[in-house]
């Protein structure tokens, strides 16, 4: 199965099944996937289909494997996952089923990703098909093969719970209800660096909101995430960055005899505190890095409607492409501001902005592999 960052999706698409019924025989047959599911829904759905008795088994084990993708059943068997248990239990209505699907679709499956390469697209004035959405997602990071499912049936699911109101304009005030978090708010989250990631997921996953010592915390992403922070610039680089985007609450440390300063104490707020900034932080860790997005976003702003591959060969006088900056950074190492004579911190990350590059150059023939959803 090719590799995708977005859950396989094939004979799962609402215009194809019912949620509720695949959890409900899920729930029922689960522990015998191959006799006992795999049976039932292809009696279910495609008894009907004018085709082999092969091919509807593989049309009933495309839906066992996407509901797999989704996280909804286990990988040994059908049997329903935690997040599959909750929503068995709303079965029952199915607005509340559909709601809470599409919240586990884009805190977990790439959801918010998706809708955010959508918003930005439309801000540029960009055509929107599968083939130009694959491609912007590809951009970011974002890998999704050719001619798969993927795209239209995590929108099609989407779009039930009323995120996307037609082809794919999203109604941002309903993705607001449902995530409890804005896409101004995800777009912050994307511009962190990875040490504030880091610390914010470490942060975030502590027993209680604090306050915390802030070298106890860092420590414990240091630990936890195989992040190197340098010690005397922690407050600069990643304790006030995140108190200004409203993450923690600082109080400084007292100065003790000869000692020195204390450590900050750190207390997370209530937008940190929401279940929803671990899982999106992780997700956006599959995007190119921080230091490459805002060029993404502004290349995009400038170009007309065109061929993005037109573009990356012959670049206009006044905008480079994001495949035309990959080079640079692949060339030079660094990406070099020509306002700036400071290149201390681009140098230092050189050697990262140089492998998300080539991940920028390198989607054209991914490897064979399958990414399920992060939460199961």
């Amino acid at each position: 199965m090719p590799r995708s960052d977005l859950p396989f999706g094939s004979e799962f698409s609402p215009d194809q099944i019912d949620l509720a019924v695949l959890l409900e025989l899920a729930d029922e047959h689960g522990a015998d996937w191959k006799n006992g599911f795999e049976n039932a829904v292809r009696a279910r759905y495609f008894a009907g289909h004018r085709t082999s008795d092969y091919n509807r088994s593989k049309l009933a084990n495309n839906t066992k494997l996407s509901m797999r993708a989704y996280g909804l059943i286990g990988d040994r068997d059908a049997t329903l996952t935690e997040t599959g248990r909750v929503l068995h239990g709303l079965r029952g209505d199915d607005a509340v089923l559909h709601e809470a699907f599409a919240r586990h679709i884009l805190k977990n499956c790439q959801g918010m990703n998706f809708v955010q390469c959508l918003i930005d697209m439309q801000a540029a004035g960009e055509k929107i098909d599968l083939t130009t959405l694959r491609r912007s997602l590809g951009e970011r990071g974002i890998v999704v093969p050719r001619g798969g499912k993927h795209m239209s049936t995590l929108r099609l699911w989407l779009e039930k719970a009323g995120v996307f109101v037609s082809r794919y304009r999203v109604d941002q005030r309903r993705l607001n209800e449902i995530l409890d978090l804005g896409v101004e708010d995800f777009e912050a989250l994307a511009t962190l660096s990875a040490e504030q990631r880091a610390y914010i997921k470490a942060l975030s996953n502590v027993d209680g909101g604090g306050p915390h010592l802030s070298n106890d915390i860092e420590q414990l992403a240091a630990s936890t995430y195989g992040v190197t922070f340098n010690e005397k610039n922690l407050p600069k680089q990643v304790l006030y960055p995140l108190r200004e985007k409203g993450y923690i609450e600082l109080v400084r440390g007292t100065r003790e005899g000869g000692r020195g300063a204390k450590p900050f104490l750190i207390t997370a707020t209530d937008k940190l505190a929401a279940d929803v900034i671990a899982p999106l932080v992780t997700q956006l860790e599959r995007q190119v890095q921080h230091e490459l997005r805002p060029l993404l976003r502004k290349a995009s702003s400038r170009r007309p409607r065109r061929s993005r591959i037109r573009e990356s060969s012959h670049p206009g006088p006044g905008a480079r492409s994001p495949r035309v900056q990959a080079d640079a950074v692949n060339r030079s190492g660094v990406r070099r501001d020509p306002s700036s004579r400071r290149s201390d911190r681009r140098r230092r990350s050189g050697p990262d902005l140089r492998e998300h590059a080539s991940r920028l150059l390198a989607l054209a023939d991914p490897v064979q592999e399958h990414r399920p959803c992060l939460a199961r």
